[in-house]
């Protein structure tokens, strides 16, 4: 079993939490399977030493014959041999995005799109070349254009909070939050979701309020408020921020409604987790359902132990760790996916977890 045509994000909670190493692993492993792989960055990743602790930071290493897609000045300061393929008409701060096959390994700097849209070109560019797996290297505080990946692996740990319930509180969070389940096939063929307009519709589908596409201020929930008894689904093409959302779980809507929201980035890119967490758990609670048109799914989740302790005696970053089993464990109880740590186990068991989704999935090819 190998991907066909499965784009992957990587997206860390925090630096040093052991993203890169999840991506360095991954290629290792999926070049030894012969899988043509695809790399790629959200915006800008990939310095040897992490510009606030000064401590040394892991670069991507990258296997032979992996697909590259990064910036035009990224090429001088990396030590692969790359030989380009292919110039796109995306612009970003360090030139325009090139196209380039790993000729020689060695380490990379990506600085990828930063744009839905722009992702989507080089996707589609790197499935013309027959690539089976892409790997988008991104971060949580970047993910919006990551709805353009199959579904991610969130790499989290001790740097993003050096309190191991602290971690697992969150992560547990974040996969409520991303892996709810998607729109019903009958209610996305209706038509009644071809809107950019935030709208409540009744009974029979009939459009009772509408206001704009994304919610940023509660005043605009007005008309939703007038009607909210007769509601029967909520639809929200765009982005949520945290003063509507509590305003939302004030509103008197009746109880087992459809909330259909258009993805996971669109309510965690303005809000903390525990926040979407408690209006989804209020949702559910009244017997609502809540459903993505297009899903994120969180695959598995990559732990570390590291993170840098500032030492005000020596007036620098030191490297300190947690207990790295209670770690793993306090988070894999939590949070319901597989977990992995990032650096003692091997590859095998995350590259199955892909495996197995990409098969469930229809991305599986012989």
């Amino acid at each position: 079993m190998r991907p066909m045509h499965l784009t992957l994000g990587i997206a860390g909670t925090a630096k040093n939490t052991g993203k890169t190493t999840t991506t360095i692993s991954l290629l290792n492993h999926f070049t030894t399977q012969g899988v043509k792989l695809g790399l790629t960055s959200i915006g800008y990743d990939g310095e040897s030493v992490d510009n606030v602790t000064g401590l040394p930071k892991p670069r991507l290493f990258v296997p032979s014959g992996v697909l590259v897609v990064t910036a035009e000045r990224c090429l001088d300061v990396s030590s692969a041999k790359l030989n380009v393929l292919e110039t796109l008409p995306i612009s970003t701060p360090l030139g325009n995005l090139v196209c380039a096959i790993v000729e020689r390994e060695g380490l990379i700097v990506t600085a990828g799109p930063n744009q839905t849209r722009h992702l989507r070109t080089v996707r589609e560019w790197l499935y013309r070349q027959d690539t089976e797996l892409i790997i988008v290297d991104g971060a949580l505080n970047r993910m919006a254009p990551m709805v353009e990946t199959d579904g991610f692996i969130l790499a989290t740990g001790a740097s993003y909070k050096p309190d191991s319930r602290q971690v697992a509180l969150d992560a547990h969070y974040l996969a409520e939050v991303c892996n709810c389940p998607l729109v019903p096939q009958e209610l996305a063929q209706e038509g009644l979701l071809d809107t950019n307009a935030t709208m409540v519709w009744g009974g029979g589908g009939k459009i009772l309020a509408s206001t704009s596409q994304n919610l940023l201020e509660p005043g605009g929930l007005e008309p939703m408020e007038r009607v909210a008894q007769q509601a029967v689904g909520f639809y929200c093409p765009g982005l949520i921020t945290s003063s509507c959302l509590r305003r939302l779980m004030e509103i008197p809507f009746p109880s087992a409604m459809v909330w259909v929201l258009q993805d996971p980035t669109k309510v965690l890119i303005p809000n903390e987790p525990g926040l979407i967490h408690g209006f989804l758990l209020k949702l559910r609670e009244a017997g609502s359902t809540v459903v993505y048109r297009n899903p994120l799914p969180l695959l598995a989740i990559t732990v570390n132990p590291f993170y840098p302790q500032y030492r005000y005696e020596t007036n620098n970053y030191e490297p300190a760790y947690v207990e790295r089993t209670e770690l793993k464990q306090s988070v894999a109880d939590a949070a319901k996916v597989p977990v992995f740590d990032v650096v003692q186990d091997d590859c095998l068991g995350l590259a199955n977890v892909i495996l197995s989704f990409s098969a469930r999935n229809g991305h599986d090819g012989v």
